[in-house]
């Protein structure tokens, strides 16, 4: 793995059925999940989609943006929430989601 990409694409809302979506699996930097660059480009929302789930392949910790923001997630019981709409994913359970994106 290239160094620094360690927050892997675990739920995609693009995906659809048998389509794999845009991002699902990708594997991403910090930095390219939030923007943290100056003032001006904190004010940007986050260009990621809604629901989309990113999980830390080091530590096992999950953030999902919701409306336009990086959430993190505080997991309370095993399962990858189903932020999408898009039903298939086996095994989700809800979350207590703590704001306080880093």
């Amino acid at each position: 793995m290239r160094f620094g990409y360690y927050w892997k694409v675990v739920v995609d809302p693009t995906r659809n059925e048998d389509d794999p979506g845009m991002f699902y699996g990708g594997h991403f930097r910090w930095s390219d999940i939030v923007i943290e660059a100056d003032r001006e480009s904190r004010s940007i929302p986050c260009p990621w989609p809604n629901g989309t789930v990113f999980e830390n392949v080091k530590t096992g910790e999950r953030v999902v943006i919701k409306r336009g923001k990086v959430v993190r997630l505080e997991e309370k019981h095993g399962g990858i929430p189903d932020y999408s709409g898009v039903s298939g994913t086996a095994g989700n359970c809800r979350r207590r989601v703590t704001a306080g994106a880093r």
